[in-house]
């Protein structure tokens, strides 16, 4: 069976049992990737199949080499049941993290085991077509060095910044031009099929699957980088909105008279006074009055290019002044975070992004400013955590998009 293009697939198949035969395949394949392992009659029971059926089927997968026996589980009386899982090359899903400045890839196996990663690429995002192509020159290039089997890889997962629509597949900050939208642009390119994600949404996403919030099911996730971004997690589902634009938490004016203006335009906003942003900006006026800092001295060796995870350095290594900046933006985050708690009632808050890394200097304010503006009974049951995935974050968020919608538009 070829997973690469179901569609194409279905559309040449005879009869209408052909069909179905293949698409309750594809049903049990998408629940051993969101499950990892599972028996048979789990997979009955949550796809909705009957038990001779899944039975039949998985011999034919095992076949056919997508799934594999995977020992057995726990015995709930009598013989212990045969697991199964997907073989580790049944196919590959390809991660982008993209940032204002960056890119990363990694190509990621069924099993969401990390195949093979490149870091660091330099991308400016904007809305120029050659942009793009050059991004999908980069992609092209990686997998070429992966020496992967191209209808192995079946899907493209992207997270990045700006204002996403995934449904439709648009980014209206970045990489927007012509009459083809993003996913469209991508999709036809690589002949595979793309999700596109919000960066924050994404990153919130891979924490609740594969991090800090695997144990929660209403889970709020913010991140802190050069702008500050928020995924919402309900019932154990990502919240979009209506439009898609759910958790633009960063751009409502919640303070008076700062007059610090935001990279939207929008003044005394919270990404304006909190953001990495902001504490490069400050940063820069500290460098000024004591060019002799720390935070002076590890600015001049990386030849002067000062970003959030500079300052975040210079803390860790002692500077009271980026150690002030980072606390003061913490108190300023939690300040916002506090109306998110009341309005929400979330069980756990993933604080993450590179001015995260800070650990205690961001969490600890962000907790005092809780404690001031928030109301005790709203905030009591609340958790307050670091995420677990570090730097891969983003990466992961590329394949929890994958996770969530493959093949959604042929079996539900």
């Amino acid at each position: 069976m070829h997973l690469i293009n179901p569609e194409a697939i279905i559309a040449k198949m005879d009869g209408v049992v052909e069909t179905k035969s293949y698409i309750n395949k594809l049903k049990i394949i998408k629940n051993l990737y969101l499950n990892e392992a599972n028996t048979a009659s789990e997979i009955c029971n949550q796809v909705g199949i009957s038990l001779p059926t899944v039975n039949s089927l998985l011999t034919d997968l095992m076949e056919s080499g997508e799934v594999i026996k995977h020992g057995r589980a726990e015995s709930q009386g009598g013989r212990k049941p045969d697991l199964y899982r997907l073989a580790p090359n049944a196919f590959y899903v390809l991660s982008v993290d993209l940032s204002r400045f960056n890119m990363n890839l990694a190509l990621y196996s069924c099993t969401h085991e990390l195949v093979q990663s490149k870091k660091g690429y330099n991308i400016s995002l904007n809305n120029e077509e050659k942009t793009l192509s050059h991004i999908g020159d980069k992609i092209e290039e990686f997998l070429k060095e992966t020496n992967i089997p191209d209808d192995k890889i079946i899907a493209m997962g992207i997270s990045m910044p700006g204002l996403v629509d995934s449904l439709e597949g648009v980014n209206y900050t970045y990489l927007k031009f012509g009459n083809k939208t993003l996913r469209e642009n991508l999709e036809r390119r690589f002949g595979k099929k793309v999700f596109l994600e919000n960066d924050a949404r994404a990153m919130t996403l891979a924490e609740f699957k594969f991090g800090a919030g695997k144990e929660y099911k209403n889970v709020l996730g913010v991140f802190v980088g050069w702008g500050i971004g928020l995924g919402v997690i309900i019932d154990g589902k990502l919240y979009q909105g209506s439009s898609g634009f759910a958790g633009e938490f960063s751009h409502c004016t919640i303070f008076d008279s700062r007059q610090e203006t935001s990279t939207s335009g929008k003044k005394d906003c919270l990404e304006a006074v909190a953001s990495g942003t902001a504490i490069v900006k400050k940063a820069q006026e500290a460098i000024e009055a004591d060019p002799d800092s720390i935070l002076a001295r590890i600015v001049k060796s990386h030849e002067g290019n000062l970003d959030p995870s500079l300052v975040v350095k210079a803390a860790l290594s002692g500077d009271q002044r980026a150690i002030t900046l980072i606390s003061e933006a913490g108190l300023d985050l939690g300040r916002g975070i506090s109306i998110l708690i009341q309005l929400l009632n979330p069980e756990l808050i993933i604080v993450g992004g590179s001015v995260a890394e800070s650990d205690q200097y961001l969490l600890i304010p962000i907790q005092q400013a809780l404690n001031v503006y928030c109301m005790a009974k709203s905030r009591e049951k609340t958790k307050l955590s670091l995420y677990k995935l570090g730097d891969n974050v983003g990466l992961l968020g590329g394949v929890a998009v994958v996770n969530e919608k493959l093949f959604e538009d042929i079996i539900e």
